[in-house]
């Protein structure tokens, strides 16, 4: 939602007409000239206040929420935030509902089978895993990796996305932003673009595809004490390591 708000200049400008007319009368001519003047300078100021009612604006402002980097953490559901993934594979219709397809991952620390915590070309620190050595499915603070139904090794062949959950501590409209891409593009199984989704109370409001760099977004939405807003990031059908960061700011109208 955009709050438009008239220029202030336009208030200022009435104001000050309204509180100047009376003082520009006359007062060397007759006493009905002047009585008709001042009732006509009273109604044109009453006409220029409403005026001012009518074309201002209530001021919005806007207040920080959430921080999906800064308050990534080992335990779910601090700072509402949740870390957990949806098997795509398994869902008869392949639509994600964020009331039922939504699942908790188990770990959270070190990967050393799969060794995304360990790497050099970049860094993810501790993070959310599945099953290290099994599915690469795993959420940091500054991104996440999905696993696809592709050639592994010993890794199951299937479809996980990586999802982000924080639930809502505000009513009203929220803006949410950050960063999407994709951190390493080599690799045969590993180049090409990731997929990035953002879902509030089961309605897509994003998608994206995380291709080699590093871009923005943004988008508005209305949200709930409750509400879910769900971060997914998703084979295409490539895996790999990405970036998907969060900040959620809610604006509040002033009365």
């Amino acid at each position: 939602m955009f709050v438009v708000q008239a220029p202030s200049i336009g208030r200022q400008h009435l104001l000050e007409t309204s509180c100047r007319q009376p003082a520009t009368l006359g007062t060397s001519r007759s006493r009905s000239s002047a009585r008709a003047r001042v009732h006509g300078a009273l109604a044109v100021s009453l006409a220029l206040v409403a005026g001012c009612r009518v074309e201002t604006s209530p001021t919005s402002t806007t207040t920080l929420v959430a921080d999906s980097v800064h308050e990534f953490s080992g335990r779910q559901g601090q700072r509402n935030w949740f870390y957990g993934f949806w098997n795509r594979s398994v869902d008869a219709n392949g639509s994600y509902d964020s009331t039922t397809d939504f699942q908790l991952l188990e770990h959270f620390g070190d990967d050393p089978k799969n060794g995304l915590s360990s790497r050099s070309e970049f860094t993810t620190g501790k993070l959310w895993n599945l099953r290290d050595g099994s599915y690469y499915t795993s959420l940091w603070a500054e991104g996440g990796h999905p696993h696809g139904e592709l050639e592994l090794g010993e890794y199951a062949s299937v479809e996980h996305w990586a999802v982000r959950r924080w639930v809502s501590t505000v009513d009203g409209a929220v803006n949410i932003r950050g960063q999407i891409g994709k951190v390493m593009p080599w690799g045969k199984l590993w180049k090409g673009g990731c997929k990035a989704m953002i879902v509030v109370d089961g309605k897509t409001v994003f998608t994206g595809t995380m291709g080699n760099q590093s871009d923005t977004y943004s988008v508005d939405s209305q949200v709930h004490r409750g509400s879910t807003i769900d971060f997914l990031i998703g084979p295409d059908p490539s895996i790999g390591v990405t970036t998907f960061t969060a900040v959620i700011k809610h604006r509040s109208v002033a009365p």
